[in-house]
């Protein structure tokens, strides 16, 4: 196989450090465990061996209207064992079905889908989306029917530029062509018993609708959650800590996605400040080329629906399909307060926009769930979320459910008061977000266990931090770790200390300790990065590789003593008893894991006919979670252990956000000149919030 550097960026192939097999760095891919440089790509075949219009087709479809698609890949090498992963670009054009022309018939482009392969003859089924863009125009204006082609690698336009071995024909799924022998290795259902062989999908391509003020758009609407829990949490009435009761937990974190119908996926605003260097020398026209002929007002316009738009939330008992409550939401612009509505007012073009909301039961719906209220006894609820726009929308009709609110089935948790038994006494916490989507996300574990029991004092916080994700192929990576676990013994020999803290698999720092008595104070701090190659996202004809780089600060800070103390005052004190006591322990600790992560992408193409680079905007996480614990213990002149304890836990959180696209020049006729391909847009508001708050006014008693 012979390939341009230039175009799938090929990196040196050094052996990097493995992470627990799911992750290597640049350059190299797992083997049972181990990072080795990676085998010669030796896929020699590609075909298309699936392709739906997942469509009702007897209505029309409209230019700059996105069409979702099922298509099957499969590829093919003389070494199925040895066979090495490929990216491969797949282009969908729409294709007029009965020019007047044959030899020159009217066609415009998507841009490319990039695929993964590995040549051991198992079908790829991919699910995605293709875009009759603006260059569809006149193609749509002669009201004529159209068929799909697919191309791969730019087809034979480019075979000779890089140097292509691939056997990868182009083909024209029409019915004129039918019975060809390439269209026949296309089956339209994945049915065996009617696999619908040839693939054609005969398509009415119009002109975007118009209304009274001119071109109408369509915001497309989805809602999800990584969890199908809502948890009513508990406010605490008694042990509460001197600041006052912890804040209140979202009922369920949700995602919303809009997509927006109507404007070309491939025109929107672009910064020219991130253009990078090399593209600008390759293209020294391209900041100009990248205003696509419009004014800076016009351009931010693009990217902003045509009038007001919201998104609210109301709750629904499963048993009560008629009575909806309204759900609160942390505002994005002021975290500290909720509101009953969020504006959306951007939606980049071409791509799912996500946006992360956190949802409360408050008022009328905290009152139906709550002890006493019409909900009090039912645990299954539905969550609906509707987008409201205060403009005309008009598109597509053929692919399913237009409606513009959409709901989620969710069991509601009511949450129990804190662990305390007759032998233990506890305070504990959890948090969780998944942010992002199939494309890139941050996974976020954070918790902390706080506990009195016979055997003494023990308290633990740790947190994680993954990216995962799939661009061309998957990833996952566990950015960042931390624990800090200490344990106070009433037996001194026990007493013990330990903490670690992980950058990207590799222990960076750690502590471990065991004696009587333990102070350990540390400010530790290092800037680390990984990087993640070998990734591809389609642009115009072809695959743009481009690789992740994960960089910054992770670290712990630490104020931490346990000590057994044997002056009565003190061990009073401690315990807030008037009891004389012989003898008690005591854990204070300050701990404060840390991480500050941020994201670059780098990559870009550099041929006669495409030249592109990656533009990117983009944080990962930045958060600090510090623990503020004293746990005590003491024994009394007549052997009764006492405990008691405060504990405080804050956390400031930052998440995921930012944009990542693909801009350049194609020199292609079935695509307009310059584009911009966006493959993520995602928000989620900042926060401060107290997830823990505790203070035992008086000690307990385990027996």
């Amino acid at each position: 196989m012979h390939v341009r550097p230039s175009y799938l960026l090929a990196f040196s192939f050094l052996a990097a450090a493995c992470q627990e097999a799911a992750v290597c760095e640049e350059g190299s891919v797992d083997s049972n465990g181990t990072c080795v440089a990676p085998p010669a790509a030796a896929v020699q075949q590609v075909r298309l061996t699936h392709l739906d219009v997942a469509y009702d087709l007897s209505k029309p479809v409209y230019v700059n209207n996105r069409v979702p698609i099922t298509f099957g890949i499969t590829a093919n090498s003389d070494d199925p064992a040895n066979s090495g992963p490929r990216n491969v670009a797949v282009t969908f054009s729409f294709v007029e079905a009965n020019p007047s022309d044959p030899q020159n018939p009217l066609a415009c482009s998507s841009s490319a889908i990039n695929v993964e392969v590995i040549g051991d003859g198992t079908e790829q089924i991919v699910e995605a989306y293709i875009w009759p863009t603006t260059q569809c125009a006149a193609l749509a204006a002669k009201n004529a029917e159209v068929n799909l082609q697919v191309d791969f690698d730019g087809g034979p336009e480019l075979a000779a530029e890089i140097g292509s071995d691939l056997d990868a024909p182009s083909v024209v799924f029409s019915e004129a062509r039918r019975g060809d022998a390439l269209n026949q290795h296309c089956r339209a259902s994945l049915n065996a018993a009617d696999p619908k062989p040839g693939c054609v999908h005969p398509i009415r391509l119009q002109p975007t609708p118009t209304g009274a003020e001119g071109t109408l758009t369509d915001v497309r609407y989805a809602l999800s959650s990584s969890s199908s829990v809502a948890v009513l949490s508990r406010q605490p009435t008694e042990d509460i800590g001197p600041d006052g009761p912890p804040d209140v937990d979202p009922a369920i974190i949700v995602q919303s996605r809009f997509v927006i119908n109507g404007r070309d996926p491939y025109i929107s605003a672009v910064d020219p400040s991130q253009i990078p260097p090399s593209l600008l020398e390759a293209v020294p026209s391209i900041e100009e080329d990248l205003k696509f002929g419009l004014d800076d007002a016009a351009l931010a316009a693009l990217s902003a629906p045509p009038g007001k738009a919201t998104v609210s939330y109301t709750i629904q008992s499963a048993a009560d399909g008629m009575t909806k409550l309204p759900l609160t939401i942390r505002d994005p612009a002021n975290p500290k307060s909720r509101v009953p509505e969020v504006v959306v007012d951007r939606i980049v073009p071409g791509t799912a926009n996500d946006a992360v909301h956190e949802l409360y039961l408050e008022g009328a719906a905290l009152e139906a769930v709550s002890p006493g209220g019409a909900w009090a006894n039912q645990s299954d609820f539905v969550i609906r979320g509707c987008f409201t726009g205060e403009f005309a929308q008009g598109g597509n009709e053929g692919d399913g459910d237009l409606d513009d609110c959409r709901e989620l089935e969710v069991v509601l948790v009511r949450e129990a008061s804190s662990s305390s038994a007759a032998s233990s006494r506890s305070f504990d916490k959890e948090f969780e977000r998944k942010l992002g989507n199939d494309r890139i996300a941050i996974e976020s574990r954070m918790s902390t266990q706080n506990r009195l029991d016979l055997s003494g004092a023990f308290s633990r916080t740790e947190g994680e931090v993954a990216l995962k994700g799939k661009i061309g192929k998957s990833f996952d990576l566990t950015m960042a770790r931390a624990f800090a676990d200490a344990s106070l013994a009433v037996d001194p020999t026990k007493t013990s200390y330990e903490v670690g803290v992980d950058a990207f698999g590799q222990r960076i720092f750690g502590v471990s300790e065991q004696a009587a008595s333990i102070v350990q104070t540390e400010d530790f701090s290092a800037a680390k990065s990984f990087t993640i190659g070998s990734l591809g996202f389609g642009f115009g004809p072809v695959t743009v590789g481009f690789k992740i780089g994960v960089g910054g600060s992770i670290g712990i800070a630490l104020e931490d003593t346990l000590e057994a103390l044997s002056d009565s005052a003190a061990c009073q004190d401690l315990l807030k008893s008037a009891e004389p006591i012989t003898a008690c322990g005591r854990m204070t600790r300050i701990t404060s894991p840390n991480f500050g992560l941020t994201g670059t992408v780098e990559g870009g193409v550099d041929l006669k006919i495409v030249k592109a680079a990656v533009v990117a905007d983009l944080r990962f996480i930045t958060t600090s979670f510090p623990l503020d614990t004293t746990l005590g213990f003491g024994l009394t002149g007549n052997e009764k252990l006492l405990v008691r304890g405060d504990v405080t836990w804050d956390m400031s959180f930052t998440p995921l956000e930012g944009d990542v696209s693909i801009v350049g020049k194609v020199g292609f006729r079935r695509f307009a000149k310059s584009l911009k391909v966006h493959l993520f847009s995602f928000s989620s508001p900042t926060f401060e919030t107290r997830l823990l708050s505790a203070s035992m006014g008086t000690p307990e008693e385990l027996q």
